[in-house]
């Protein structure tokens, strides 16, 4: 998919086709797609496809037709019957006329530019390209903090779950959270390093304003890198927490079945004895089986009540 947008009414705005000063948004583009950008730009063909492979490392490469800035930024993806978090490379690549971002999964960083929802920065302008870039770092970011504090909802929801009943469904879910915190932290710990390489180009910032920006943009980076290991050290401890509840409970499941063995073997002992075909005292008597039912019963009774005190029955 391809959308070409362009600045109208000072707003950003779909348009049809390629012209100056534009921001073309691919999303898993075709063959057809990534051709026509090729030959509207005249820039390297493996600057528009570095972002399709998601294996691709976040770097900046500096050319003289264009540069590009690659990074992983944030998405979901259903696994396991779940909504899942993950990161995928997400190039931008500028031109002397144009913004290209490239990616395989859709961005709700991307997607919140594209809807006007550009809370805590500056109105985008995609003639002021440099800043334009800045912008969709400093989007990026704050996604990153958005999923690391949903995230963080989530755990917290476990947790309340687990004081009811522990279930192996939290330890599962919880493995999957602390699998998406690794995703961010890589991919926190290479962004990094990619912007503050930004921010020392001077090309690259042209004013004090984009300077200002940059200096937010690393520093909302950072922060959600703080976030990341602090809430992985959270739900390290809260999935050992499930760990403990769960071997605690078959522990005390044990220990009652445990219990109730030596419990039945009372009565199963004494029925043995009286079963067997030998002669044995009291066979004569008459309601001798009464007698043994409440010798069982008070046998199992006063072996309970033993069992309480020394806290081995629950």
């Amino acid at each position: 998919m391809m959308e070409i947008y362009e600045m109208r009414d000072g707003r950003l705005s779909k348009t049809d086709q390629y012209k100056p000063d534009t921001w073309i948004n691919m999303i898993n583009p075709t063959k057809e797609e990534i051709d026509y950008v090729q030959r509207s730009l005249q820039i390297d063909r493996e600057a528009i496809t570095a972002a399709l492979d998601d294996e691709e490392g976040s770097r900046t490469e500096i050319n003289q037709k264009y540069m590009l800035i690659l990074i992983d930024a944030p998405t979901r993806e259903w696994r396991n019957s779940r909504e899942e978090f993950t990161t995928y490379p997400l190039s931008i690549t500028v031109t002397e006329n144009a913004i290209v971002t490239v990616s395989l999964q859709e961005m709700f960083a991307l997607t919140n530019i594209t809807a006007g929802k550009n809370k805590n920065i500056n109105t985008v302008n995609v003639g002021n390209r440099n800043r334009f870039v800045l912008q969709i770092l400093f989007r990026v970011a704050m996604t990153y903090q958005a999923d690391l504090k949903y995230i963080e909802v989530k755990r917290m929801a476990i947790e309340e779950s687990i004081r009811k009943a522990t279930r192996r469904d939290d330890l599962f879910e919880l493995h999957e959270l602390e699998s998406n915190l690794v995703y961010f932290k890589t991919s926190l710990s290479v962004n990094s390093s990619v912007i503050e390489r930004l921010g020392k180009m001077p090309r690259f910032l042209s004013c004090p304003e984009d300077r200002d920006l940059v200096d937010d943009v690393i520093v909302e980076t950072n922060q959600a890198l703080e976030m990341t290991m602090t809430y992985s050290q959270i739900i390290k401890g809260t999935r050992q927490l499930v760990e403990a509840d769960l071997n605690n409970s078959l522990a005390i499941v044990m220990r009652f079945l445990t219990s109730i063995t030596l419990i039945i073997a009372i009565p199963t002992m004494i029925a043995s004895f009286y079963g067997m075909n030998v002669p044995l005292p009291g066979m004569e008597f008459q309601y001798m089986y009464i007698f043994l039912l409440v010798l069982m019963a008070v046998l199992c009774i006063v072996s309970i009540w033993h069992l309480k005190r020394r806290g081995l029955w629950r």
